[in-house]
């Protein structure tokens, strides 16, 4: 018989994470930046987050969600910028995911990169002081950065603080979803990543398409570095690993996220994920991955204008993270989130979700 927990959710955006503890019946309580309507309508108890770099703040508010109750608790997206806050947490909330440990060996740039060099793993020449070369495109990405946020083109002006330099590559970026228990490790899908390019974030991330379709060779390049990570690295759960595809198919590592990713969102309802998160991280049997996906699309779209949500909308299923009515979003910022499986190419997907959405939204005369 399955046992039900509380499980105590913090991340930028925690829905998706109370969703799947949700849908395994388990007690949710959430931290995080939005409290959508999604989130609100499972979550027992929600508390927001601001900051994601005020550990007090974060830290405080957790053990207010949980009330001394014994918990498991699972992080998400900008645990990057509070992972340290894990390690010093009560007995009564325990950990389902990677330690503050394996996180900080994977999430700080210039250990990460070692460890890279030391496999023999390949990814895009780095720096961690301003390169001097002008014929190269650099990039400077925050150190503790997630969802492409705030990386931007390096000027060759003034040096950054908290910052690498990393050489431009062009080619296909993409995730891998995989599954670890320290050890063994299961590849569930690969995507392909799209950008929003706004004037501040240039390489935000839109959306995912799965599957990204590599040759045999290449998935096998990938099986075989995730292997080795998690040997060296010890990571557990569902995690992803960023990479890049030149047209010419060299392959080069960009970053390991240690947390279950928004991907998962592209795998079927059906597949209890929340379950295999907690036998892989408990050290349990692995359960077989699915074994195909049909064509699948996550879009997030942003504000063309700063705008104020409608008072009365019917969304579709099909929609997430859904902004509360009278909520005034500002230009750039998300408004929501769709899972679309479809036969359209991702952008011919987004361009009618997009339209769809801004007609909900009574922005479609003023979409231009």
């Amino acid at each position: 018989m399955q046992q039900h927990h509380t499980v105590l959710v913090v991340a930028q955006h925690g829905r998706f994470l109370a969703q799947l503890a949700h849908r395994a019946g388990h007690r949710v309580l959430v931290a995080d930046c939005f409290g959508d309507q999604d989130t609100l309508a499972i979550a027992t108890r929600w508390q927001p987050l601001g900051n994601l770099q005020d550990t007090v703040t974060i830290r405080n508010t957790l053990l207010t969600l949980s009330q001394n109750e014994s918990c498991l608790l699972v992080y998400g997206s900008g645990v990057e910028a509070f992972f340290p806050i894990i390690a010093t947490l009560p007995d009564s909330i325990n950990v389902l995911g990677n330690t503050a440990d394996i996180i900080a060996n994977v999430k700080t740039p210039v250990v990460f990169f070692s460890t890279l060099q030391k496999l023999n793993i390949p990814y895009p020449q780095t720096e961690f002081t301003p390169p001097n070369s002008n014929t190269q495109k650099w990039l400077c990405k925050p150190n503790m950065s997630f969802g492409g946020e705030y990386i931007t083109d390096y000027d060759h002006r003034s040096p950054l603080t908290d910052c690498y330099y990393q050489q431009y590559i062009e080619g296909r970026t993409g995730s891998v979803l995989f599954l670890a228990d320290g050890e063994e490790v299961q590849l569930y899908l690969i995507s392909q990543q799209f950008q929003y390019h706004s004037t501040e974030s240039p390489f935000l991330l839109s959306g995912l398409s799965t599957p990204l379709i590599l040759s045999g060779a290449l998935q096998e390049i990938l099986t075989t570095f995730i292997t080795q990570l998690v040997s060296e690295t010890g990571l557990c759960g569902f995690n992803s690993l960023d990479f890049i595809v030149t047209p010419d198919d060299a392959l080069y590592i960009l970053e390991i996220n240690p947390r279950i990713s928004a991907s998962v969102a592209l795998l079927s309802t059906s597949i209890d994920i929340f379950e295999r998160q907690l036998s892989a991280c408990l050290r349990r049997s692995l359960l077989p991955p699915p074994v195909s996906i049909n064509q699948t699309h996550l879009h997030t779209f942003f504000a063309p204008s700063d705008l104020t949500v409608p008072e009365f909308i019917d969304w579709p299923a099909t929609y997430h993270d859904l902004p509360h009515p009278k909520t005034v979003i500002k230009k750039g910022r998300p408004i929501c989130s769709a899972v679309i499986e479809t036969s359209m190419s991702f952008e011919q997907s987004a361009a009618t979700e997009q339209q769809a959405l801004l007609s909900l939204l009574g922005l479609l005369e003023n979409s231009n």
